[in-house]
């Protein structure tokens, strides 16, 4: 775009009689403004985009391109381009905030989204756009804006929200996410009236383990029981550690309780098999009890009770064993 276009773009009146020295002075000025603004930008770490949304054409700041790792063969000057680094996931929504922006309905377009880099990584980054020139009948005429590698800050997102809803010693789901995950399982079951179960897992026989060989070998131990325990499991169950010795095994479906006696069955198997752990041959075994939706309880609370209700009467009975949750047993 000629400084004369950008002018008459960004508003700037000509006078009659504007001499060819008033012309030169005021592109003078532009120049250094954009100059200027850009400099900002990319001093800020920003890429910097300027669209001209008739012609479809795209003008990319060296910094836009080296952020993924691109260079100046690599990049077609038009947007449909720009839109294909885009990840798939993210298209839509982009397009639709576009959209909005061009359309008038937002001021701005503001959006985080990922993109794919020449390598084939992915970096999430935070788009700002908005549109500064519009011709007579309002069609948007160019927009510009930035982007921001927001990757790291992601990054640590994710390893928050896996911190909250995780078990960092052994990476199961922690009691936060499967109090969760219980409570829309109770709804499934109710709404579709189907039957899921609880089980309350308490190991036998660990304390020694910890108060012998240590607490280090106690909770290597523990990263092994969790790794047999998570393949005893269908893909669509769920097994947490509440902490300590202690797991919650949620099977979100099952026809009868029988089902459930048959899992608990292979719990128990892989636990009776003997583990080693830093030179150590241990020997464990578990006491699981179990509460099934809806006949021992109607919601998650009270299945979770009233399974470690019955995991202590399995223990007083022997361990090793499992027991269905009973009234009586109250």
């Amino acid at each position: 775009m000629s400084y004369l276009a950008l002018a008459i773009a960004v508003g700037v009146a000509l006078p009659v009689g504007f001499a060819i020295w008033d012309f030169l002075r005021l592109t003078r000025k532009l120049r250094e403004s954009e100059e200027r603004w850009k400099f900002a930008l990319e001093g800020a770490g920003d890429g910097v985009w300027d669209w001209n949304v008739q012609s479809d054409t795209v003008v990319f700041s060296q910094r836009y391109k080296e952020m993924a790792g691109y260079t100046d063969e690599d990049i077609a000057a038009n947007e449909e381009a720009w839109r294909h680094r885009i990840h798939p996931d993210d298209r839509v929504q982009v397009d639709q905030e576009i959209h909005a922006c061009l359309q008038g309905r937002t001021k701005t377009y503001c959006n985080e989204h990922r993109v794919i880099c020449r390598d084939g990584s992915v970096k999430w980054v935070l788009a700002r756009g908005m549109i500064v020139s519009r011709s007579t009948d309002d069609k948007p005429l160019r927009m510009i804006g930035t982007h921001a590698d927001i990757t790291e800050r992601k990054n640590m997102e994710e390893r928050m929200r896996h911190m909250a809803h995780y078990d960092l010693l052994t990476e199961l789901p922690n009691r936060a996410l499967i109090t969760e995950r219980l409570q829309q399982a109770v709804i499934k079951a109710r709404r579709d009236k189907t039957h899921m179960a609880v089980m309350f897992l308490d190991l036998d026989r660990f304390k020694p383990v910890n108060d012998t060989l240590g607490h280090d070998i106690g909770d290597l131990l523990l990263k092994q029981v969790a790794g047999r325990l998570s393949g005893s499991m269908r893909a669509s169950d769920t097994v947490a550690r509440l902490g300590g010795d202690e797991f919650v095994v949620l099977l979100h479906a099952i026809d009868h309780e029988h089902d459930a006696a048959v899992v608990a069955g292979k719990i128990l198997h892989a636990l009776n098999q003997p583990f080693r752990v830093a030179d150590h041959e241990i020997s464990i075994s578990g006491s699981i009890g179990i509460a099934a939706y809806p006949q021992h309880g109607e919601d998650e609370k009270l299945l979770l009770i009233n399974a470690d209700i019955a995991m202590y009467h399995a223990k007083k009975a022997g361990r090793n064993d499992y027991r269905f949750f009973a009234p009586d047993m109250q």
